[in-house]
């Protein structure tokens, strides 16, 4: 009797209905299946979109230099003057309207890549004013290119942290005897 009570209870019993499976229809497993490849599928389009707009030159629109003076900030810009003075990767380029303050980004490094009274014009996107530079074109016709600026919104490195310098100010880092570069023109 006591096999008969622990049957029973198990539900393997006489009288007892046989326990429930779960059941999934042929057609649901399929649009789940759909589903999971699109997904993956949509998932990896999106990387590799990614990865290919950040290895890919990118399309540079060729445009009219205009005054330095009436520059509009967040715009595509292009400026031809002289340069006036040579802050190693940033220099300053003047027109008969103004002066406005070019970055050339790690490129331009070391402050060789202009000279102090060439003539130059400069393309690229006005933000906070400077004149993030695509391309640099000299009065000889050579050009060079340079890559899209950075998103204003750009991850933070290990120097991008303050540190003991913190308390210094800005500009604390600067080799004796160098000036940091003059302010871009209020107008």
């Amino acid at each position: 009797m006591t096999s008969d009570t622990t049957n029973n209870i198990s539900g393997n019993g006489p009288g007892l209905p046989p326990p429930r499976r779960f059941k999934v229809s042929p057609r649901l497993m399929t649009t789940g299946a759909i589903i999971a490849v699109l997904a993956l599928g949509a998932a990896g389009g999106a990387g590799a979109n990614r990865y290919i707009q950040k290895h890919r030159p990118q399309a540079v629109l060729l445009l009219q230099p205009g005054p330095i003076a009436q520059l509009k900030d967040r715009a595509p810009v292009a400026v031809k003057g002289q340069v006036a003075e040579v802050f190693g990767n940033k220099f300053i380029v003047q027109d008969d309207s103004g002066r406005a303050l070019i970055d050339t980004g790690p490129r331009g490094k070391g402050g060789k890549l202009v000279a102090k009274g060439e003539t130059v014009t400069v393309q690229g996107h006005f933000d906070n004013g400077f004149i993030h530079a695509q391309v640099l074109t000299r009065a000889d016709g050579t050009s060079e290119a340079f890559g899209p600026p950075k998103h204003p919104h750009h991850e933070h490195g290990p120097g991008d942290r303050p540190g003991p310098r913190a308390d210094r100010g800005p500009g604390s880092d600067r080799g004796p005897g160098s000036e940091p570069p003059p302010p871009p023109p209020a107008r």
